[in-house]
C-alpha cells in the first residue's frame, strides 16, 4: 500500500556540499562547478524516469528565463550567490512516490507539488524522478525536488527566499515560525499524494501524521541512517544498525507490557544516547584541534588520508571474515568499472603511469631493498620446486632450435674455401686454358673493329690526349685512372 515519507535537508556549503554536485548526481548529467572547476559527470546513470526545471507560474515559459532550464547555469549561479564559506545553496525535498501510479500520474503529481512550492516561495524547483535500481526494493519510486534557496527572476539570483529566513528576520516580517510552514507543507503534500490516488481509482491513502496522533498503537519502524544503511547494503551489517535495531526490539517489547514501562524504557534510551555524546563530545574536545580540510596542501591531504586508511585498516583486519567479503566487493566493483570502458580505462592507466614514473620506480626500488631476503628465498624456493620442469624446457629450445647461418662477414677457412671450389669445378666443368682465353679475346676484338663505322676527324683536346699517351706511355701507366680495355697483346 501506499507510504507517506517527506523529508527536507539542505545544501550547505559548510557541509561540504555542492549545489552543482547535488544537481548532477540527482538529473544524471555531467556539470562543472566553475567556482572550484571541479567537474561532476553523472551521465551513466539509467534510474532517472523523468527531470525537468519548475519555476513560477507568471515566469514558465518567457525567453528572459531561459537561463534557467539550463542546469549548470541555474546551480553555477548559485553557487556564486553565496557568499559565505557555510552558505545554504539548495534545499532538497525528498517524497516517496505510491508505487500503484503509472508513470504519468507519477510526474504529474511531482510536477504539482514542484508547482505550489515554486509559486509560494518564488523559486527555482529542479525535479526528477528515480525507478527502484536493480537489487533494490522494486517499491522504491521516489523523486527529488531541489530548490534555490533564493528568489530567481529574468534578472537572476534574487533575495533569499521566507523559507530560509532567520527567526529574527521573520520576526520582523510578522511571520510565524519556520517549523510550522514546514508542518503545512507536510500536509500538503499528503493531500495532494491522495488527490492522485483519488484520480487514479485506488483506494490506498496516505496520512502525514504520526502513528501516537493517529491512535494507532504501534512502534514505528526504527530509522537507519543513510550512511549506514548504504555500508551496509554494500558490506553486510554494521554495529552501528545492530544497536539501533536491539534499541528498537527494546521499545516494541516495553509497548507490549503497557505504558509505564514504555515511557520508562524511553527515558533510560534517551538517557544512554546523551551519556554517549557527552562522552564522544570529550574524547573529541581532548583531542587537538584540527585544521580546517580546506587550509590543508595537497600533500598534507594525501598523508591524511594514509592516515585514515591505516587506522580503518586496523579495525578491518579484526575481521577476517568482513575483510574477504570487502575485498570481493572492491574486486568486482573495479571489473565492472573496467568493463565499461576498457579503452579509457588503459588510456588513464597509461597517463598516471607515465606523470608518476618517479614515484612507481622509488617504491619499487624500496620495496625490492626492504623485501630482498624475501624475494630471494621466493625466487630459490621456486627454482627448486620447478627445476625439472626449467629443465626440460631448456632441453626442448636446444633440440628445436635450428642452426644459425654463417656470418657473411667472417672470413672461410681454407679447407672450406678448397672444398667450395671443389664442388664449383663439378658443376661447371673443366675450366678453359690460358692460350684458348687469350685466342677468344683476339678473336673479340678483331670482330668488334671490322663493325665498327667510320669516324670523323677527333677532337682537338681528344687528340692531345691520345698524342699524348701515345707519346708517354710510361706516364699513362702511372695514373690511377682505370683503363677500359685488357688486351693482352697476344
Amino acid at each position: 500500500m501506499a507510504t507517506y515519507f517527506l523529508r527536507t535537508t539542505h545544501i550547505s556549503r559548510g557541509k561540504g556540499a555542492r549545489a552543482t554536485r547535488a544537481a548532477a548526481y540527482r538529473a544524471g548529467e555531467r556539470i562543472r562547478d566553475e567556482r572550484t572547476s571541479e567537474v561532476y559527470d553523472h551521465s551513466d546513470r539509467t534510474d532517472v524516469a523523468h527531470k525537468e526545471v519548475v519555476l513560477p507560474s507568471d515566469l514558465a515559459g518567457r525567453d528572459d528565463m531561459a537561463w534557467t532550464q539550463n542546469r549548470a547555469a541555474l546551480w553555477n549561479a548559485m553557487e556564486h550567490a553565496g557568499l559565505r564559506r557555510n552558505s545554504r545553496v539548495a534545499r532538497e525535498w525528498l517524497v516517496l512516490l505510491p508505487q500503484e501510479l503509472t508513470p504519468e500520474q507519477r510526474g504529474r503529481l511531482v510536477r504539482t507539488f514542484a508547482t505550489e512550492l515554486s509559486n509560494k516561495y518564488r523559486c527555482a524547483v529542479d525535479c526528477t524522478i528515480h525507478q527502484p535500481r536493480p537489487g533494490a526494493d522494486p517499491r522504491n519510486f521516489h523523486a527529488h525536488l531541489l530548490s534555490t534557496t533564493r528568489e530567481v527572476s529574468p534578472g537572476g539570483i534574487g533575495a533569499r527566499t521566507t523559507l530560509e529566513l532567520g527567526g529574527r528576520e521573520r520576526h520582523l516580517r510578522g511571520l510565524g515560525p519556520s517549523k510550522d510552514e514546514y508542518l503545512a507543507i507536510r500536509e500538503r503534500w499528503g493531500q495532494i499524494t491522495n488527490e492522485a490516488l483519488q484520480e487514479a481509482g485506488l483506494t490506498a491513502r496516505v496520512d502525514h501524521r504520526s502513528l501516537e496522533r493517529q491512535g494507532v498503537n504501534r512502534e514505528p519502524s526504527p530509522t537507519i541512517p543513510e550512511k549506514v544503511f548504504y555500508a551496509e547494503r554494500k558490506y553486510g551489517p554494521s554495529a552501528a544498525g545492530d544497536a539501533i535495531r536491539a534499541r528498537h526490539r527494546e521499545r516494541v517489547d516495553a509497548r507490549l507490557k503497557g505504558g509505564a514501562e514504555l515511557a520508562r524504557v524511553i527515558e533510560k534510551q534517551k538517557r544512554d544516547l546523551k551519556d554517549r555524546a557527552l562522552e564522544d563530545f570529550k574524547r573529541r574536545d581532548a583531542q587537538p584541534k584540527k585544521i580546517p580540510w580546506s587550509a590543508l596542501t595537497r600533500s598534507e591531504r594525501n598523508e591524511l588520508r594514509r592516515q585514515q586508511y591505516e587506522a580503518r585498516r586496523v579495525i578491518e583486519r579484526q575481521d577476517p571474515e568482513h575483510e574477504a567479503r570487502r575485498r570481493e566487493v572492491g574486486r568486482q566493483s573495479y571489473y565492472a568499472s573496467r568493463a565499461r570502458d576498457p579503452d579509457a580505462y588503459r588510456q588513464r592507466k597509461r597517463q598516471w603511469r607515465s606523470e608518476h614514473s618517479d614515484e612507481i620506480n622509488r617504491k619499487q626500488r624500496e620495496y625490492r631493498k626492504t623485501h630482498a631476503e624475501e624475494l630471494n628465498r621466493k625466487r630459490r624456493e621456486y627454482r627448486k620446486t620447478h627445476a625439472h620442469e626449467v629443465n626440460s624446457k631448456q632441453r626442448e629450445n636446444q633440440l628445436t632450435a635450428t642452426p644459425q647461418a654463417p656470418s657473411k662477414t667472417s672470413t672461410p677457412t681454407a679447407l672450406e674455401s678448397a672444398r667450395k671450389w671443389k664442388e664449383y669445378r663439378q658443376r661447371q666443368g673443366p675450366s678453359p686454358t690460358a692460350e684458348e682465353s687469350a685466342r677468344r679475346w683476339r678473336a673479340l676484338r678483331d670482330s668488334q673493329k671490322l663493325s665498327e663505322p667510320p669516324q670523323s676527324a677527333p677532337a682537338p683536346a681528344r687528340n692531345q690526349a691520345v698524342e699524348r699517351t701515345a707519346a708517354d706511355p710510361d706516364d699513362a701507366r702511372q695514373k690511377s685512372r682505370p683503363t677500359l680495355d685488357h688486351d693482352l697483346e697476344m
